[in-house]
């Protein structure tokens, strides 16, 4: 018995669909963090549940890079008054208010957005003929220059994981264990944000 579970165990292993990941920077990939005080927004997403997986991963990366110049926006809330929604995509006008409100030098917006669920964690090959089902998900990530009003950066991650099958495969009735969407989605931030790190001038 403990033999069937240790096979089906590795079975399930090497069908693990971990998801692919591509990145796009429309502007600012090289970032000097060595200067300044940066404030991370909270995350918005369309997740619920995940919302603040996405923020604290976000957080936890960036604190990588960034160190004691990070600060969260509900630390600062604790004694500034600050509006309390920021939103994504900001005018001038509202750059120059947080600039005020905050005395931070740079914000950092992210938001992550569930695409699609269509695969599940779990799919079986039925023998049934050709399918194709996807579990996709996006990251967006937007920086700020509170002092110029300017973005400095924008980029996005895009994650999916496909399961699919035809005619010809001959692994019928084989369990795939796929990344959620929402999985995705953090593991999305997490790796766009290590491309900052890679991409740092300082």
């Amino acid at each position: 018995m403990k033999k069937i579970y240790y096979l089906f165990s590795i079975v399930i292993l090497c069908s693990c669909g971990g998801g692919k990941y591509n990145y796009l920077f429309d502007t600012g990939k090289q970032l000097d963090f060595g200067e300044g005080l940066w404030v991370l927004n909270r995350t918005e997403s369309n997740s619920k549940i995940f919302d603040k997986e996405l923020y604290d991963a976000s957080y936890e990366q960036f604190k990588k890079i960034l160190g004691d110049s990070l600060v969260d926006i509900n630390t600062l809330r604790m004694d500034k008054l600050i509006s309390p929604k920021i939103g994504f995509e900001l005018n001038k006008t509202e750059l120059e208010t947080l600039k005020r409100d905050t005395h931070c030098d740079f914000l950092i917006n992210i938001r992550g957005y569930v695409i699609s669920n269509g695969a599940g964690t779990v799919s079986f090959d039925s023998g049934n003929g050709h399918y194709s089902a996807s579990n996709q998900s996006s990251v967006s990530i937007m920086i700020y220059d509170l002092n110029t009003g300017e973005i400095i950066s924008s980029s996005q991650a895009m994650a999916k994981v496909t399961s699919e099958n035809s005619h010809f495969d001959d692994n019928k009735g084989v369990p795939s264990i796929n990344s959620s969407a929402e999985t995705l989605m953090v593991k999305a931030a997490k790796k766009l944000i290590k491309k900052y790190e890679t991409n740092r001038l300082d």
